[in-house]
């Protein structure tokens, strides 16, 4: 009898170790996955929120550059149309300017025209203008100078101070960018300084600004002179307001941007409590006004919802609650054979449920990567292809294509006319040209070529496996004539056309070397009239 109940002594202790070990390894088992689907999550959580903040950075980017070039552009315009004056008066600097404001031009305090003069050449310049209908002015020439900057004419936007007959050159910063201007014949934009015009606001409410300049050249003909130099056109822009406004309908509050200059701060804008990841910080160069930029965007809470951000420690929770729940139904299994059989099928189906669940969540994240991805290479507006994506194909055309007989082509697609539909009808029915001219081109192209949009009015194209150079020509020769019919959009109906530029695959050329000869061969396709389509080779045979 002792025996047995020796034996059966040990059997319990027994059973009761191996029962508090099994205890032991559900508690560690349950902890252990509920610690890696956490971990998962949250670097899925990682990912989604990296890819929506490289999205963010790439449309801003875009932003910013889009808007630095219409600005360009239209002070370009009135340069040329200042240079092809044969005798500038007030007046007819007030009826050129008369078209531009502060809504226009957002940021922008006035326009102005500046002339350079020498000392010796002040009162002569002063009596010139004062004749041609600023009878008013007097110029005040700084600090001693070799050249002074004198602003004659002036259109402002708002109430700030008259800036006519201050010298410009008595401000370092504005001095570079009109030096930067005259000698490198196109826009200029200054280092970031508060503008003269705005020392008369309250201090909380001046801005760091910069100063955008075109240089004036006579015109003779269909060109300038660039021997004949006129002065300069210069706008301020005030950071603050340019970014604010650029990037009202992109960042939605889920970034928080800042743009400077040599480490100088141009604009910040943004609000919401920064997230404190400092991987899912984004920085940027950009190419301004022949000065590089750094744009930089700190994400906000706001840029995940508030369940995304705490999914991973939802699924701690769930998972340490079910392990804790597992331990205690093994350790009631444990006191009874009978009953412990029974609990332990229900836990095992319990356990196939989560694991199954666990499986579809796994499936729903990599369904969601997918989509990502998918976003990550194509246009949102057009569903075509992106740039990323494009320089992909064309990589991967170079080097399949240098081991065959045939060649292929790229064209580089600008939309004329594409502004003024932008500007009498608005941003909507330019993205209804934008999303027709897309399905236009997938019409009339073939189904292996590749279609992007690489940002604004701009498109490129790949065309593989060309039996003969001859027939890039004859695909150009179809995308000139098809987007030359007019777009219906409600009851009007619009016209653009395109300017092609094609660029064939030649040995020893790389991706960078076709798109930017496609891109050249473009910009020649709009000087000869628009409408038609240049091959890169003419211009080198030119």
């Amino acid at each position: 009898m002792e025996g047995v109940e020796k034996t059966g002594t040990q059997s319990r202790r027994r059973r009761g170790l191996v029962g508090m070990l099994l205890v032991v390894a559900v508690l560690l088992t349950g902890v252990g996955l509920s610690y890696a689907c956490s971990v998962a999550v949250s670097r899925s959580e990682l990912r989604h929120a990296g890819q929506v903040m490289d999205r963010y950075a790439a449309q801003i980017r875009g932003a910013v550059t889009d808007r630095v070039a219409r600005y360009s552009e239209t002070l370009t315009d009135l340069a040329w149309a200042i240079g092809g004056t044969d005798s500038l008066t007030s007046a007819t600097f007030d009826h050129m300017t008369s078209g531009l404001n502060a809504t226009r031009l957002t940021g922008a305090s006035a326009v102005d025209f500046v002339v350079a003069a020498s000392t010796d050449q002040v009162a002569a310049t002063q009596a010139q203008w004062r004749e041609r209908g600023e009878p008013g002015l007097s110029l005040a020439p700084g600090a001693p100078a070799d050249e002074h900057a004198f602003v004659i004419f002036e259109t402002s936007f708002d109430d700030s101070l008259d800036m006519r007959g201050v010298d410009l050159a008595q401000k370092p910063e504005a001095a570079s960018a009109l030096t930067t201007a005259r000698q490198g014949g196109a826009l200029a934009i200054s280092p970031p300084y508060q503008l003269a015009r705005d020392a008369g606001l309250p201090r909380t409410q001046r801005q760091s600004s910069v100063l955008f300049v075109v240089p004036v050249y006579a015109r003779q003909g269909s060109t300038f002179a660039p021997n004949v130099f006129q002065g300069w056109l210069t706008m301020g822009v005030r950071g603050d307001d340019f970014l604010d406004q650029t990037l009202q309908t992109i960042s939605q509050g889920a970034s928080q941007v800042s743009l400077a200059d040599s480490g100088t701060v141009i604009a910040a804008v943004g609000q919401g409590v920064q997230m404190s990841d400092a991987k899912l910080r984004r920085n940027l160069s950009l190419t301004a006004g022949q000065r590089s930029w750094n744009l930089t965007l700190v994400p906000s809470i706001g840029l995940l919802s508030e369940a995304d951000r705490r999914m991973g420690l939802w699924v701690l929770g769930i998972g340490l609650t079910l392990s804790l729940m597992l331990v205690a139904l093994t350790a009631v299994l444990a006191g009874s054979r009978n009953r412990a059989l029974a609990q332990v099928d229900r836990a095992t189906a319990a356990l196939r449920e989560d694991v199954a669940q666990r499986c579809l969540v796994e499936a729903q994240l990599r369904e969601r990567e997918k989509e990502l991805q998918h976003m990550a290479f194509h246009d949102p507006l057009t569903g075509l292809a992106n740039r990323l994506l494009f320089y992909d194909r064309v990589g991967h055309a170079v080097a399949t294509h240098a081991r065959e007989t045939k060649t292929f082509a790229v064209l580089f697609i600008d939309l004329d006319g594409f502004k003024r539909v932008n500007d009498e009808f608005g941003h909507d029915a330019g993205d209804t040209v934008l999303r027709m001219t897309a399905a236009r081109l997938r019409t009339l192209l073939r189904e292996g070529d590749t279609i992007a949009r690489f940002g604004g009015d701009e498109f490129a194209v790949l065309v593989e496996k060309l039996h003969n150079p001859v027939d890039a020509r004859s695909t150009a020769e179809r995308v000139v004539a098809q987007l030359q019919n007019p777009i219906t959009i409600g009851n009007i109906q619009v016209k653009v056309t395109a300017s092609v530029g094609i660029a064939l695959h030649r040995a020893g050329v790389d991706v960078g070397d076709l798109v930017r000869d496609a891109d050249a061969a473009m910009y020649a396709a709009k000087a000869m009239g628009k409408s038609c389509y240049v091959e890169s080779s003419e211009l080198v045979s030119g």
